[in-house]
């Protein structure tokens, strides 16, 4: 199953970390480059502890706008405490980075707590813009019966996340995109 949920940016397609298939589907919905990859959306900052220091989990939950940082998918492969065994249907793309953002919301939460970690990215076809109502949710997804909506109101239209990445151990960081 795909989810559309509201998060602290626009709206976004979600599915299980742990099912390729439904990781695959996200990108047949939106038409989406497969060179692209994912983010990953976690319940809780110590999900993280293993990949970042105090310091830089400290970084995040004072950070001031919201944000998605990049992590080595290299240091992810030897200390992301929800991979078990075989990686390799769990990260379908052989990518140098992977992007995390953090539940924020009871939406995510709860989706989160019954289907593990998610992945996700906004819930618009690629060459479109991100999507604030839910009634053009509804119009833009009605065909899809393998998507629930999990959002019942609007969002403000908020400019999307920063993303950066930590330079080496430190609170320094490098954006990729900054708003």
């Amino acid at each position: 199953m795909l989810y559309i949920i509201p998060t602290d940016t626009c709206f976004w397609i979600a599915c299980s970390f742990s099912d390729k298939n439904w990781y695959n589907r996200i990108y047949e919905v939106k038409w989406r480059d497969f060179k692209k990859p994912l983010a990953i959306m976690i319940n809780e900052f110590s999900i993280l502890e293993s990949l970042l220091n105090k310091e830089q989990l400290d970084f995040l939950k004072n950070y001031h706008r919201p944000w998605t940082v990049l992590l080595k998918s290299d240091k992810l492969k030897l200390n992301f405490p929800l991979i078990k065994g075989d990686n390799s249907s769990i990260f379908p793309l052989k990518t140098e980075y992977v992007a995390f953002r953090v539940a924020n919301n009871d939406i995510q939460k709860k989706l989160i707590d019954e289907v593990w970690a998610i992945y996700l990215t906004s819930a618009n076809f690629s060459w479109e813009k991100e999507t604030y109502n839910v009634s053009e949710l509804k119009e833009i997804f009605w065909k899809y019966d393998d998507i629930k909506i999990l959002a019942e109101k609007d969002l403000q239209n908020v400019s999307p996340s920063d993303i950066f990445e930590f330079i080496w151990e430190t609170t320094e960081i490098k954006y990729l995109r900054k708003n």
